[in-house]
C-alpha cells in the first residue's frame, strides 16, 4: 500500500508560495505588460545570481529557492517536497521544519555562488528551483529513515537510503557529461551535501548537527551574561 502524506503545515504553505510565484513569473511573461525582457530581470533579481550576489544581493540564496523554470520544474520538486518533506515536519514540527528549509536553501545557494566564482560561465546566469531543498530534505529522510521503502519511478520498490544514493550518482554523471538542459547539478549535490551536513543521528534520535546546536548555546549564553547582575548581600556574591 502507498503512503499519501496530507498536504498540510509548513509543506502546503511552501508549496502554495512556489505556485503562486510562478504565476507572477507567468504574468511577467505573458501578461500586459509583460515580455521577455520583464521576465529576465525578474528571474536575474529573485534567482541565484553569483555575479549579484557577491555585489551585495545578499536575499537571493533565500528567494532562489520560490521560483522555477517551467511547470515540469516546479511540480516535480512539489511533489518531492511534499512527499519526504511531510516526514520531517511531522516528526521535528512546524518551527524546526521551517528552520531546516531556509537554512539548507541558504547554505545551498551560498555553494551555488561560490562555484560560481570558479566558472565564469555560471558566474553571471542565475539559477532558481527548490531542487537543492529537495535533495536536502531527501538526504535529511534517508538518514533518519534508511530502510523505508520507496517507489523509484513509481514502480521499483527500494529501500530510502539506496533511492538516496541512487540519486546522488546520477547527479555526478549528469555533472561529469554534457548536460546542456540547463540543470544545475552543481545546486542539487550542494543540497545533498547540506542536507548531510545539518543531519545526524536516526530513527528517534533526528537531530540539527551539533555545530549547529552549540552555536545556539554560545549565542544564549552570551545573552544571558549581559543581563547577569552582581548583588552582594552579607559579603556574598549571587548571580542572577
Amino acid at each position: 500500500m502507498i503512503y499519501i502524506p496530507p498536504l498540510r503545515g509548513f509543506v502546503r504553505t511552501f508549496i502554495f508560495i512556489c505556485v503562486a510565484v510562478f504565476v507572477l513569473q507567468q504574468f511577467a511573461l505573458h501578461g500586459p505588460f509583460g515580455g521577455t525582457f520583464r521576465y529576465s530581470e525578474f528571474i536575474k533579481f529573485f534567482g541565484l545570481v553569483p555575479e549579484m550576489l557577491f555585489k551585495g544581493m545578499i536575499f537571493q540564496p533565500i528567494t532562489w529557492i520560490f521560483l522555477h523554470g517551467s511547470f515540469s520544474h516546479l511540480l516535480f520538486n512539489m511533489l518531492g517536497l511534499w512527499m519526504f518533506g511531510s516526514l520531517l515536519e511531522d516528526v521535528w514540527g512546524t518551527k524546526r521544519f521551517m528552520r531546516f528549509i531556509f537554512l539548507a536553501g541558504a547554505l545551498t545557494g551560498i555553494l551555488v555562488g561560490c562555484f560560481g566564482l570558479f566558472d565564469p560561465y555560471s558566474y553571471s546566469l542565475p539559477t532558481i528551483g527548490a531542487s537543492g531543498v529537495v535533495f536536502a530534505v531527501l538526504v535529511a529522510v534517508s538518514r533518519m529513515f534508511p530502510n523505508q521503502v520507496v517507489l523509484f519511478f513509481f514502480v521499483f520498490p527500494m529501500k530510502m537510503k539506496y533511492f538516496a544514493y541512487l540519486m546522488i550518482a546520477l547527479e555526478f554523471y549528469a555533472l561529469y557529461t554534457s548536460n546542456e538542459q540547463g540543470i544545475s547539478n552543481i545546486a542539487h549535490l550542494s543540497g545533498a551535501a547540506v542536507g548531510y551536513f545539518l543531519s545526524r543521528g536516526g530513527p528517534g534520535n533526528f537531530k540539527i548537527a551539533n555545530w549547529w546546536r552549540n552555536l545556539q548555546d554560545r549565542w544564549h549564553q552570551r545573552r544571558m551574561r549581559k543581563k547577569l547582575r552582581i548583588i552582594r548581600v552579607n559579603e556574598k556574591t549571587t548571580y542572577h
